[in-house]
């Protein structure tokens, strides 16, 4: 149903740019959050020399659904082929394991953000807010992304 409403629906190329575009930095810019707020913090300016600094509690999961949520918008920038890499892993495995572990590896990385959203909907994290709104607005350039990138090619 959704390809058959994507077809019939085209948008003028020139809108279609500008809402990838703006898709595409909105679902950049909480991932760059995340990564920044796991830089150590930096010392007071009036703060006494030789004390601690105050350290931020590290959730493993949160980090890990950080870094894939990271691959996955990267994966969907244009121009960023994933066929020599794919090519290669298809090289490295058995011929039957390789189309399908290119398979898995599309349908993970198409699959983690939405895990990424709902993990942080549901358990408190210190990455809760980057990891909500990145993984839910990644997950909605992988759906539509394709759609908006054919009507920008001018395809119906």
């Amino acid at each position: 149903m959704f390809m058959a409403l994507a077809n019939v629906v085209v948008l003028e190329p020139h809108l279609a740019f500008v809402l990838f575009l703006l898709l595409l930095l909105a679902a950049a810019a909480p991932i760059v959050l995340g990564w920044l707020s796991l830089l150590p913090a930096e010392h007071e300016p009036f703060a006494v020399p030789g004390s601690a600094r105050a350290r931020s509690p590290k959730d493993p999961f949160a980090i890990f659904l950080l870094a894939n949520i990271s691959v996955s918008l990267f994966l969907r920038v244009p121009g960023s082929d994933a066929a020599p890499l794919s090519s290669h892993v298809a090289r490295l495995l058995p011929p039957e394991w390789g189309d399908q572990a290119v398979m898995i590896g599309f349908i993970w990385f198409g699959f983690v953000p939405g895990l990424a959203a709902a993990y942080s909907a549901v358990r408190r994290n210190p990455l809760r807010a980057p990891l909500l709104f990145g993984g839910a607005l990644t997950l909605i350039l992988w759906l539509v992304g394709p759609w908006l990138l054919n009507s920008i090619a001018g395809a119906n």
